[in-house]
């Protein structure tokens, strides 16, 4: 009897019917898709066949819900069950379009400074974007780095992909929230960092030159740039007046390798990524995370010259060099493609070999006035400096032709005739810069003899001499 109640019961129960339904649009990866499936009738569950990766159906629900993986073309078939009773197919014929042109690769942007959020030492993101709309990276603001996983938002249409990503702190103070966009076809990232409540700064960058889909080749080799205070700074010995400087090789797979040192002394060694339009980015904390150096710098490929901006602060600390720190400042880069002189023979920027036809002129940096002093450059580059009374500041110099890096020393240094206690042990540094034909860079010498006095910087400039006539 039993048996014969369940056959009647199988008997009678209706099947379903899906309403029809297609997505209005293609999809695109990385989109976020969810729609639940309407029906007449008695369902107990869903099944579904053909689905794009990352779309799931929930068999008790009828949601189709997810996040698309793979572009393609994707036939769906799905039924709708009451018990044994299966709905006629509902098929759909999508494509999904893979993520817009150009959206794939590695991003790097700077993020703007601001006292609360990173010290006032700004910062960097640096993100990596897969052919799925997931990506990578690191977040550094002032002393703190961060991880960052993500995955991309995407909608049909001439839309920017979007992300959006937080930041944890330490308790109490609530996650930092980041937004970013990446323009369609721009090759560039733009966004925002901000709390609740909060203010809001920008971040701002561009995607590296290689994942862009360019080949460096015109790019690779050295290049020298001299970083100078702008105007408003010069004079004024609350800042380091002397040049900053740094060599970057560019190689051929697009990074770039800087080799500088700042006009207080701080020497870095450090590498970024040739960005599309021929610049790169940086970002480096300094003085054990009490200061930062932050800008971009410029290589034309067409002229052979480079420009850049440097945002250099320094917070107070216990060093002997400019201990009290210096406010956010900017400096102005300039410099040019370097190649070393191609033999022992090639005199650098085709000064002839001669006697008394180069000089150094140190000013500012605590020195009383400015000081030039004349010395000769020989055959193959040999650089001898007179003697005594000629040299009364005893300066001594090396020149490498491989990089142009100049470095050097004088042992009496704003030495006043008739005023020996006046002079100090002092050191120089300066990069040779072809377009100006110079060697700028910077001297370090103590303000007094002291051994716990400051260390000021002041400017060198090293070129061609002649004698007026």
């Amino acid at each position: 009897m039993s048996v014969l109640m369940a056959t009647a019961q199988t008997a009678s129960a209706q099947a379903p019917t899906l309403t029809p339904y297609a997505p209005a649009t293609n999809g695109i990866v990385s989109q976020k898709f969810d729609h639940t499936l309407l029906y007449t009738g008695t369902v107990t569950r869903f099944s579904a066949t053909g689905l794009p990766s990352g779309l799931t159906l929930n068999a008790t629900t009828g949601r189709l819900s997810g996040q698309l993986n793979v572009a393609g073309s994707y036939h769906i078939v799905i039924y709708a069950f009451n018990g044994t009773a299966k709905s006629t197919p509902l098929t759909i014929d999508w494509t999904v379009n893979p993520l817009p042109e150009g959206t794939v690769g590695t991003y790097y942007a700077l993020i703007d400074r601001h006292d609360w959020y990173n010290g006032g030492y700004g910062g960097s993101l640096r993100i990596t974007v897969t052919k799925t709309g997931t990506y990578s990276g690191t977040i550094t603001r002032g002393i703190h780095r961060n991880p960052v996983v993500g995955r991309l938002e995407t909608w049909p249409g001439a839309i920017d992909p979007q992300g959006i990503f937080t930041v944890a702190r330490r308790s109490p103070y609530t996650p930092l929230t980041i937004d970013f966009g990446l323009p369609l076809g721009g090759n560039s990232i733009y966004g925002t960092l901000r709390e609740p409540n909060g203010d809001v700064i920008d971040l701002d960058g561009l995607k590296t030159y290689t994942s862009a889909g360019g080949t460096p080749t015109a790019y690779v080799g050295r290049w020298n740039t001299a970083y100078e205070l702008q105007q408003e700074q010069r004079g004024n010995a609350t800042y380091p007046q002397g040049a900053s400087w740094a060599t970057q090789t560019i190689s051929k797979t697009g990074v770039v390798t800087w080799v500088s040192r700042l006009a207080d002394g701080t020497s870095n060694t450090f590498s970024t990524d040739l960005l599309v339009g021929g610049g790169t980015l940086a970002h480096l904390m300094l003085y054990g995370y009490a200061g930062s150096v932050q800008g971009w710098q410029y290589y034309d490929v067409e002229d052979g010259t480079t420009v850049g901006n440097l945002g250099w602060v320094k917070s107070a600390n216990y060093t002997r060099f400019y201990s009290g720190g210096f406010p956010l400042h900017y400096l102005t880069g300039t410099g040019a493609r370097y190649t070393p002189p191609p033999t022992l023979n090639d005199m650098i920027f085709g000064i002839a070999a001669g006697v008394n036809n180069v000089s150094l002129t140190f000013t500012e940096g605590g020195l009383a006035g400015p000081y030039t002093q004349v010395f000769s450059l020989g055959a193959r580059n040999t650089i001898t400096f007179p003697a005594g009374a000629g040299n009364p500041y005893g300066i001594r110099m090396t020149m490498n032709l491989s990089t142009g890096i100049v470095s050097g020393s004088g042992t009496a240094l704003d030495f006043i005739e008739n005023q020996p206690t006046n002079s100090r042990n002092g050191t120089f540094s300066a990069l040779l810069i072809p377009g100006r034909e110079q060697a700028v860079g910077h001297f370090l010498l103590p303000a007094s003899r002291a051994s716990n006095s400051q260390i000021l910087s002041g400017k060198l400039i090293g070129q061609e001499y002649f004698v007026d006539n």
